[in-house]
């Protein structure tokens, strides 16, 4: 099974939006970090643990990410309906939308920002 940002990762690339420029893991790189003409994603593990305990043994395996999604700067896309469909990417693909932060500002570019947690539970097999 990939990490968890990587299968996050997939399956936003996977999804083409066209209003997302970038897709990163962990961070974003040291010389983007201050571009605000780009609408960029960036993906972090935040749970990656057994689950569903019986008979002394997990049953199950739950992972999670942390999305936070900066918008550009110029954006003209409708923010609310893009964060809609973003959100049921993720749910047809079995995450559950654990929380969804308040939209926030960059005093100092300007830039807005909004952050999403995401959880998916996987059973694992016997024997394993």
């Amino acid at each position: 099974m990939d990490l968890p940002v990587v299968q996050a990762r997939k399956l936003v690339e996977r999804n083409k939006l066209t209003w997302i420029d970038n897709v990163y893991q962990g961070s974003v790189p040291e010389g983007v970090v201050n571009d605000t003409s780009t609408t960029d994603v960036v993906i972090s593990e935040y749970v990656n643990e057994p689950t569903r305990y019986a008979n002394s043994r997990f049953k199950g395996w739950e992972i999670g990410v942390e999305v936070q999604i900066f918008y550009a700067e110029s954006t003209k896309i409708n923010i609310q309906d893009a964060e809609i469909t973003f959100l049921r990417i993720f749910e047809n693909d079995g995450w559950s939308v654990d929380q969804s932060k308040h939209h926030s500002k960059d005093p100092d570019t300007g830039q807005v920002s909004k952050v999403f947690y995401f959880t998916k539970k996987f059973n694992l097999k016997e024997g394993i």
